[in-house]
């Protein structure tokens, strides 16, 4: 009975909100369906691999940089090449404004957010030689929506009304320390390591009411689901160069878990005239986990002295299924046959929350053009893919896969080096179902994503 339950919860998350009473169902029925009201209602959260752009240059070449980086985020990007860079340097940025867009086709509202990114901050310096030490604070996932709204739909005798509301964070920030070395040959390795944070909130509510000839009918579930881990991640690359052709490689270890925390609510209440029923769930310290892929990167680059340009493929291994959310707190069912009847309260285990990924490959291309032979004034561009990592057993994040391409300009003033472009990203979730209604419905949509970006960034070379 408990695997049973814990079951139809996975399943009831992973559809989003299952609130339904089918039209001319009895009521003491009614009462009687404990999953009626035990859910988390609906939310979009993208887990993209690298979905925010990272550091001055690579943020404008997307992904395709891990043979020709030698700036500060080759810290993070693959620490090899920070051998590249023999001279002290201090990379600043305000950071990314960061625009995101959400619209389900069958909603009359919009959603979505606008948020100015953690500023990148990078440096370098050369203890020895042949030596070089870097260090960077970067957000490599920035993931932000809200949504709010309702539909009127007219019935036999009366009319329905169904509302939606939700806000999700997801994100992710680095910071990253590394060392590159480089001898008298042609290769470049280096090594480091990372402390990343990872913050998951997910608020929200939904409600459905009928109001027609045969009475009032309503449901509401409101929840709010959220978890923090702290994690230590190792990595290492290598770079190869010829005169006109530069290969690099890097790796990235899953993380080890520093600390971690967690929060869970959940309310629902079905009122079926006469009979009603509630459910509700809170723990302010439940169980959190949040698992990581072994990544690996590999490009190779033309380089001459007007243009560059690089192709990577970046590869993410599996995660199997895992609780990612869990409690050992009982689901409270309370239910009431109808005004004068003893209400019934019962328990039953919460089945928790399920995140799983599937194994990927990305591609990405990109580089950049020197406008003039005797400044120092470059064009920047890229293309690539960001699929999503959700595989099927997963029922906290959505499968979005985007398509993502970048364009900007960098250049010098003295000592100086700035860079400003656009990043943009879009994709589309198809038949998501958004909710089963009171009359026994199940609205479903299809969902437009587009992610833009605004990068800009300052360095100083001493």
């Amino acid at each position: 009975m408990a695997e049973s339950a814990r079951i139809g919860d996975r399943m009831a998350v992973r559809t989003i909100l299952v609130l339904a009473v089918v039209a001319g169902l009895p009521c003491a029925r009614a009462a009687a369906q404990p999953d009626l009201v035990t859910t988390l209602p609906p939310n979009l959260v993208l887990p993209n691999y690298n979905s925010a752009p990272v550091g001055p240059y690579g943020g404008l070449e997307g992904s395709a940089y891990a043979a020709r980086i030698d700036d500060p985020s080759a810290t993070w990007f693959n620490p090899a090449g920070l051998a590249r860079q023999a001279e002290a340097q201090i990379s600043g940025s305000a950071g990314v404004y960061e625009r995101t867009a959400v619209a389900p086709t069958i909603l009359p509202s919009q959603g979505g957010s606008a948020q100015q990114l953690p500023a990148f901050v990078g440096f370098t310096f050369s203890p020895h030689q042949g030596f070089t030490v870097g260090g960077a604070l970067l957000t490599t996932t920035a993931w932000s929506q809200e949504t709010d709204s309702q539909l009127i739909t007219p019935v036999a005798g009366g009319q329905q009304r169904s509302a939606y509301s939700a806000v999700s964070a997801f994100d992710q920030r680095v910071a990253a320390v590394g060392i590159g070395y480089h001898g008298q040959g042609p290769w470049h390795v280096g090594g480091g390591f990372a402390f990343t944070l990872m913050d998951l909130n997910l608020v929200q509510s939904a409600s459905d009411r009928i109001a027609d000839g045969s009475g009032l009918r309503s449901a509401l579930v409101a929840a709010r689901a959220s978890g923090s881990s702290l994690q230590f991640r190792t990595q290492a690359g290598a770079m190869y160069d010829t005169a006109r052709w530069q290969f690099g490689g890097a790796i990235r270890t899953p993380g080890v878990t520093i600390r971690k925390s967690g929060t869970l609510t959940i309310d629902g209440l079905l009122d079926a005239d006469p009979a009603s029923l509630g459910t509700s769930v809170f723990d302010s310290g439940p169980a959190f986990a949040f698992h990581q892929p072994w990544e690996f990167q590999a490009g190779g680059a033309f380089v001459s002295h007007r243009i560059e340009i690089e192709a990577d493929l970046l590869a993410y291994t599996p995660v199997s299924a895992y609780t990612l959310l869990s409690t050992d707190e009982p689901v409270v069912r309370y239910s009431s046959a109808g005004p004068g009847a003893p209400p019934v309260v019962t328990t039953r285990p919460f089945g928790g929350l399920i995140s799983a990924s599937k194994g990927l490959v990305n591609a990405a291309a990109g580089g950049h053009l020197r406008v003039f032979t005797d400044r120092d004034l470059l064009v920047h561009g890229s293309l690539g893919s960001n699929r999503s990592p959700v595989a099927p057993e997963d029922n906290v994040f959505n499968s979005v896969d985007l398509t993502t391409w970048t364009a900007g300009v960098s250049g010098t003033f003295g000592k100086f080096q700035f860079a400003a472009g656009l990043n943009h990203q879009s994709g589309r979730a198809v038949g998501l179902a958004l909710r089963n209604l009171l009359n026994g419905d199940v609205a479903r949509t299809d969902v437009d994503v587009h992610v833009t970006g605004f990068i800009y960034s300052l360095a100083y070379q001493f």
